[in-house]
């Protein structure tokens, strides 16, 4: 049978396997990737530390932090690896209760705090509504990650807005969690693909501040698991606004 002969169904079927695979082939080139930096920095850092003290030398603080701080680095990623396994296999069930929006909200600011306050960044929020139907843990999650996306990637003394409204949607209820920052914006050709896995726009800067790359990622899968989606909303020059839309069963 030739390649013209194979009915529309089953070319579908051989292309939708194409895709998978070479999804599978750029996941694990990247996670070998995002591993093999850190673990080199660690080997040739602790083998000089090594010769250091053969040789009678005191080990070098610095060299030391360097190892503390990729270390840190590599526990975080496979920690994210993990929970992003565990959300898209779905063996992590979701317990869904009704949860305050500003008590979880002025949690998550408060745990933020300190790094908001490194950055002289303002975070403030406030919310249209009282309750959302989410799992508390998924929920905390989704709100630190964008939080902690706004602070990391916006200038000194920026200001982020989280916000919770009711809105309609292709005739639709949802309940609408913002998390809206003033800072340089995303340009158009980044916006597709921000929520790709080990995706970034600046490797480097990325990486410099702690980045996994996964953290969108984990996010769009949250709320997907949560029948819901999260969107963006970004001009360059003028901040940018991530949108997450939960059902709202009300």
């Amino acid at each position: 049978m030739t390649s013209d002969s194979v009915p529309p169904t089953d070319a579908n079927v051989i292309e939708a396997l194409k895709k998978a695979e070479k999804m599978r082939i750029e996941f694990v080139a990247n996670v070998s990737h995002e591993l093999r930096t850190p673990l080199t920095s660690i080997k040739g850092y602790t083998e000089t530390i090594l010769q250091d003290v053969e040789e009678g030398k005191t080990a070098d603080p610095e060299f030391l932090k360097i190892i503390l701080k990729n270390s840190n680095r590599l526990l975080a990623l496979i920690n994210d690896l993990l929970d992003l396994s565990a959300i898209e296999s779905g063996a992590d069930e979701l317990h869904r209760s009704e949860l305050d929006t500003a008590e979880i909200t002025a949690h998550v600011i408060k745990h933020l705090e300190r790094f908001a306050e490194s950055k002289q960044t303002l975070v403030e929020f406030k919310a249209d509504i009282d309750v959302v139907l989410a799992d508390p843990k998924r929920l905390d999650q989704v709100m630190t990650n964008l939080i902690d996306n706004a602070i990391k990637y916006c200038p000194p003394k920026s200001k982020i807005m989280v916000s919770w409204s009711k809105e309609i949607r292709n005739q639709k209820k949802w309940i609408a969690l913002r998390v809206s920052d003033n800072g340089l914006g995303i340009p158009v050709h980044h916006l597709d693909r921000l929520f790709e896995r080990f995706y970034r726009m600046d490797k480097g800067r990325s990486r410099e501040m702690g980045g996994t790359g996964l953290g969108l990622s984990i996010v769009k899968h949250i709320m997907q698991r949560h029948d819901g989606q999260v969107l963006v909303d970004s001009t360059v020059g003028s901040g940018t606004t991530f949108i997450c839309l939960f059902p709202d069963h009300q």
